[in-house]
């Protein structure tokens, strides 16, 4: 099926290659040359499915788009429930015929309206960041675009407060001396959950600020996962601790995480079983280790690690997003 329609709303942006060939294969915006039988057209639309490629989504999404402007409602109404399809695909569709932005990267999108439609959500600069980071790819799945989305979001989130204190000395105090104060006022923040960094917030910045926060969160989880690791190690065998080469709950939940997991596999028998009985301790060891690595591509990895852990293990659900929201930001 072709769109057989003159094209006017590409003109606004520059004309690529690929474009062109979209634009040659008639994947038009504009006015109507024929007159439209909305049973016809829906009988046409059902017949060629929501698309098999990037090419056909597009092609779909756009002939509802432009019949959504050129029919009346009640007949528009008639070409949606012609075509069968629910409700929420026919919206998906639509966002993705109206989305001029997505016809110039018609060879990199993904090939189905369900990976393509959250693209649709993003902003131009994160659709540019999903192209760059290859998200934006043929095989890419709705999951992988969701979780990316995501995760990308969860980054941005919940930007750190920034509280002003001035402190005033009658003599200046030595380079020690306000190491020493800086270590102290850090240590008397971190219950309250706050971050003590040296400097004005425009000399701080948010980087540096951020990094403090990170490293205070990863003292937190230590800490607790310590506490939690605990009782663990001093029931576990020797053998066991040797085999790993652990000698204490610190040592175990600031190690590796490979070495956390397979102490944790053997002392529950199976897989399955470490999920059950000491998921939350596999949790909070990922949260550790996305705030103590600078790496933004570890920390993006991290966080994929945890959505794919809520994804196969519910129980684990609330507590994935607990951590996703307040302390892997």
């Amino acid at each position: 099926m072709h769109l057989l329609y003159d094209s006017y709303a590409l003109a606004s942006t520059p004309v690529s290659i690929s474009r062109q060939k979209a634009h040659n294969r008639h994947l038009y915006w504009g006015s109507p040359v024929t007159p439209v039988d909305p049973a016809s057209l829906a009988a046409d639309l059902a017949a060629q499915g929501h698309g098999k490629s990037a090419y056909e989504v597009l092609e779909s999404g756009q002939t509802l788009a432009l019949m959504e402007q050129r029919l009346a409602p009640e007949d528009f109404q008639t070409l949606c429930k012609g075509t069968g399809w629910h409700p929420k695909v026919i919206t998906k569709l639509l966002a993705i015929g109206r989305d001029k932005r997505l016809v110039p990267l018609l060879p990199q999108l993904p090939g189905t309206y369900s990976a393509i439609y959250p693209l649709t959500t993003l902003t131009d600069a994160e659709l540019n960041l999903a192209v760059s980071e290859g998200t934006c790819r043929p095989d890419a799945s709705s999951r992988e675009v969701l979780d990316w989305i995501k995760v990308k979001r969860l980054e941005g989130m919940d930007l750190p407060e920034t509280l002003v204190f001035v402190g005033t000395s009658a003599d200046p105090l030595t380079k020690e001396r306000r190491a020493a104060l800086l270590a102290s006022l850090q240590q008397a923040a971190l219950p309250f959950g706050v971050t003590v960094v040296e400097g004005s917030a425009k000399e701080v910045g948010t980087r540096k600020a951020t990094k403090a926060s990170r490293e205070t969160i990863a003292q937190q989880l230590l800490h607790q996962l310590t506490a939690d690791l605990t009782p663990v190690v001093d029931e576990a065998p020797q053998s066991l601790l040797q085999e790993f080469e652990v000698t204490s709950a610190e040592d175990l939940a600031a190690g590796e995480i490979r070495t956390l997991s397979g102490v944790l596999v053997r002392l529950a028998g199976s897989s399955e079983g470490m999920w059950e009985s000491y998921g939350p301790h596999y949790c909070r060891k990922v949260a550790l280790e996305f705030n103590r690595t600078e790496s933004r591509a570890q920390r993006f990895n991290y966080r994929k690690r945890l959505l794919e852990v809520k994804g196969k293990h519910q129980h684990l659900a609330d507590l994935v997003d607990a951590l996703l929201e307040h302390q892997m930001n």
